[in-house]
C-alpha cells in the first residue's frame, strides 16, 4: 500500500529584502617604502647584466697578464714603428752633380763619365774593376739625364757587351735636348722590365696585329706583337735600312750581311738598288728561328727575343736614339 509522503511546511521561514554588502576577511597594511626597493633591485639588477661582460673581460686580461711575461720593445722597433711605410715614400734618386768628370761604381763596374753641353755629348769609360770575366749582356744599365730642375731630359741605354778583368772601353753617345738645357745632374743605373712603364698601341696591320715602328738615322725597324690580356709578345721583326750613296763598301757589306742572312732558317734579306744608293731589307720571323741562337750573325741589339713584350724594346730603344711609335 502506497503511503502518503508527509508535506513540508515552510510557513515560519522569513526572507528579509536586504541589499549585499562588502564583508572584511583580511587586511594587508601598505608600506610605501617596499616600491622603492623594489625599484632599486630592478636598477641592480639591469646594471650587472650590462657591467658584467666587461668584468669577464679584465678578469681575463688579469690572468693573462699573470700567465704571460710583457713584451719588450727596444728603441730600434718603436723608430721603426714610427716611419712610414716604405711604399708610401717617394722612391730616392741618388742625383750626381755634374762637376768635370763624374765617378761610380757599381756592381763591380767603374763609370767615368763626362758631359758636352754644347755638343750635347756623353762620354762614359767602362772598366771592370771586379776581378773576374763578368758582362752586361743582361744587365740592362741607364745613365738618365736632368737639368738644374732635376727634370728628366734624357735618358741612354748603355751598351750591353762583355768587358773582361781590368779592361776599360770607351763610348760616346749623343743625348736630344730639345729645350737646348743645360745637363746639371745624372743618374746611373741598373732597371728591369718591373721599370718599364706599360704601353698602349694603336697601330695594327692588315692581319690586325699590333705593330711598333722605331726609327733611327737611316735605319726603320717595324715590330709585329700578338697581343692577349696580359700584353703585347713579339713574333716578327721588319729591318730596312736606306742608304741614300754609291759607296762601294757599304753595298759590299750589305750584300754580304744578305746572303748570310738568307743562310738562316727562319730570316729573308734582300738589296733594292736605287738611282742612287740601296735599301737593305729583312725579315725575321721569330717563330722559326732564335735570335739567341744566331746572335753572332744577326748582331743588332734591336733584335729581340720572341715573345720579348713591346714595352721593352719601347723604354730601350727610345733610349738607344731611337723614336718608336
Amino acid at each position: 500500500m502506497r503511503k502518503n509522503k508527509k508535506k513540508e511546511n515552510f510557513d515560519n521561514v522569513v526572507i528579509k529584502n536586504v541589499e549585499l554588502t562588502p564583508t572584511t576577511i583580511g587586511k594587508i597594511e601598505s608600506n610605501e617604502g617596499n616600491i622603492w626597493a623594489v625599484l632599486a633591485l630592478f636598477i641592480s639588477l639591469i646594471v650587472i647584466i650590462f657591467v658584467l661582460p666587461y668584468i669577464v673581460n679584465l678578469i681575463q686580461d688579469f690572468n693573462n697578464k699573470e700567465t704571460n711575461p710583457p713584451i719588450v720593445i727596444d728603441d730600434n722597433d718603436k723608430d721603426n714603428d714610427n716611419e712610414e711605410d716604405p711604399g708610401d715614400k717617394e722612391e730616392e734618386i741618388d742625383y750626381i752633380p755634374i762637376e768635370g768628370a763624374t765617378s761610380k761604381t757599381i756592381k763591380g763596374y767603374r763609370y767615368d763619365i763626362q758631359i758636352d753641353n754644347d755638343s750635347n755629348n756623353l762620354n762614359v769609360k767602362i772598366t771592370n774593376t771586379s776581378g773576374s770575366i763578368t758582362n752586361l749582356i743582361d744587365t740592362p744599365m741607364y745613365i738618365e739625364l736632368y737639368n738644374e730642375k732635376k727634370t728628366l731630359v734624357d735618358r741612354i741605354l748603355l751598351k750591353k757587351e762583355e768587358i773582361v778583368t781590368d779592361a776599360t772601353k770607351v763610348y760616346n753617345y749623343n743625348f736630344n735636348n730639345q729645350n737646348d738645357e743645360n745637363i746639371v745632374y745624372i743618374t746611373i743605373d741598373t732597371k728591369s722590365i718591373n721599370d718599364y712603364p706599360a704601353i698602349v698601341i694603336d697601330n695594327v696591320d692588315i692581319n690586325n696585329n699590333p705593330f711598333l715602328t722605331c726609327i733611327k738615322d737611316n735605319e726603320t725597324l717595324v715590330y709585329n706583337f700578338k697581343e692577349d690580356e696580359t700584353g703585347y709578345y713579339l713574333f716578327e721583326i721588319n729591318d730596312r735600312y736606306s742608304v741614300n750613296e754609291n759607296d762601294e763598301d757599304t753595298i759590299a757589306t750589305y750584300e754580304t750581311l744578305s746572303t748570310s742572312y738568307n743562310s738562316i732558317e727562319g730570316v729573308e734579306a734582300d738589296i733594292t738598288p736605287k738611282s742612287k744608293g740601296f735599301t737593305f731589307e729583312a725579315v725575321i720571323y721569330l717563330d722559326t728561328v732564335k735570335i739567341s741562337e744566331k746572335k753572332k750573325i744577326l748582331n743588332n741589339p734591336a733584335f729581340y727575343e720572341k715573345n720579348t713584350l713591346a714595352k721593352t724594346i719601347y723604354f730601350e730603344l727610345n733610349s738607344s736614339g731611337y723614336k718608336c711609335n
